[in-house]
């Protein structure tokens, strides 16, 4: 089952592997409009025309309608960079790290 998801271009986030955010489906979270980690909240429309309605309405940052599943593989890529990045600044963060140093 393949289906639609609107995507655009992040604005920040660059340093940690962040290119590109889904709409979040509203009913499964609140929290917030877009994901840049995590494909199981991203909607799945399933008429190209719904997609592109929900798309148009969106003014800033290149939204634009794309295949579901090559979305949501975007965002699992991206959600295994984030992590990566993470992990690696806190391994430069040295032995004394974990102590705090207030």
């Amino acid at each position: 089952m393949s289906g639609f998801a609107v995507i655009c271009d992040a604005r920040a986030g660059e340093r940690l592997g962040i290119g590109i955010l889904a709409l979040v489906d509203r009913a499964k979270t609140k929290a917030r409009w877009w994901t840049s980690d995590d494909a199981s909240i991203a909607i799945r429309y399933e008429k190209a025309d719904a997609a592109k309605f929900a798309a148009k309405r969106l003014r800033f940052n290149g939204a634009r309608v794309v295949d579901f599943d090559s979305a949501a593989k975007a965002i699992r890529e991206q959600a295994a960079e984030i992590l990566y990045v993470e992990a690696l600044a806190d391994g430069e963060q040295g032995w004394d790290s974990h102590k705090d140093l207030r």
